[in-house]
Formats: C-alpha cells, structure tokens, sequence
C-alpha cells in the first residue's frame, strides 16, 4: 500500500483488493447516488476500481481510496480525474483535471471531503497541476458547499451530456480554483 497524502484524520493511498466490496456498495447506494443518473453495478464498480488505481499507478495522481487513519475504515475516494479533449463535456477549456469525493454516508456532514480535498489540492499543486474544477448537479447542495469550502468559483451552468432534456439532474454547476504557488 502506497499512501499519497495524509491529513489530520485521512490517509488518501492506492486501492487495494479489500476496498472492492465497501466500493461496490456504496456505488449501488440510492442515498449515495442520488444526484448521479443511475446505480452503479457491482460489475461497473470493479472496472471503475480497477481503473482508477491504474491510473494512480502510472501517474501518482487520480482518485485516491481513503481511509480514516485511526483505523484504517475505507470511507470512499478523493482526488483528481483528468477530463480529456474528446470527453462528452461541452466545455471549451478542455483538456481540464476536476476534484472530486465521494463518501459512505456514515462519515457525511464531518468535514472529511474538505479535509481531504484541501490537501488533494495541494498535493496537486506540487504535481505542476495550475487549475481544478469540480461539477455537479445543480441540486446537490452538500458538494457545493464543499466546493465553496475550497474556495472555489461558481464559474457556469451546463447540461449533463446523455440526459434527456426533462431528467431532474440535467442541470448541472460548475466550479474553478486556480492553483497558485504556495
């Protein structure tokens, strides 16, 4: 196991095999997947695992398994994502790296996501990383105040891509920060 960042309560580290299943749950949990167009299945959440270590591995960047440091519980994932050119995203500044967390709902409403994003910003920083941006669905007051927490800037709205025009979560917010030297 390889940990990245450390916080006060957070360890941000590779993924290993024992996060599989706590990952599958809470990507097949409706209060988790609330303000996303669907369930993740079981099947999904293995390839996106096994994704985003890779990524973690040929890079030292990406979205991190975190777990809470006093003992070792697997609480989600915190980290960048890079948005490639030719994503679905219609936005100009592409390509673009975007924040982002997602936590098991035990630990919700603790300041873990911000703890954790705070010094994945930095970490991102130092990785020559200049920019970050985070979005989400208009209706998702809990990630928006995190993203204010960060001190990030309302920069626009925008239409999830692949959502009917009449889907509650087509409307969606975006967030910038700009990475100054510290």
């Amino acid at each position: 196991m390889v940990i990245y960042i450390e916080t006060e309560r957070l360890n941000l580290r590779d993924w290993e095999t024992k996060d599989l299943l706590p990952f599958q749950k809470m990507n097949a949990n409706t209060q988790v997947r609330r303000y996303f167009p669907s369930l993740l299945s079981y099947r999904r959440s293995e390839i996106d695992m096994e994704n985003m270590d890779s990524i973690i591995q040929e890079s030292g960047l990406g979205l991190f398994a975190v777990e809470l440091k006093e003992t070792g519980e697997w609480l989600g994932f915190i980290g960048v994502n890079y948005v490639s050119k030719d994503s679905h995203y219609p936005f100009k500044e592409l390509p673009f790296y975007e924040i982002g967390w997602r936590l098991i709902p035990e630990v919700w409403g603790n300041g873990l996501a911000t703890e954790g994003a705070e010094a994945v910003m930095k970490y991102a920083r130092d990785k020559g990383i200049k920019e970050l941006y985070s979005f989400t669905s208009e209706n998702n007051l809990p990630s928006r105040k995190v993203m204010e927490k960060l001190g990030m800037t309302f920069l626009d709205n925008f239409e999830y891509p692949n959502l009917s025009k009449y889907h509650p979560l087509k409307r969606h917010v975006r967030y910038y920060k700009e990475l100054l030297p510290s």
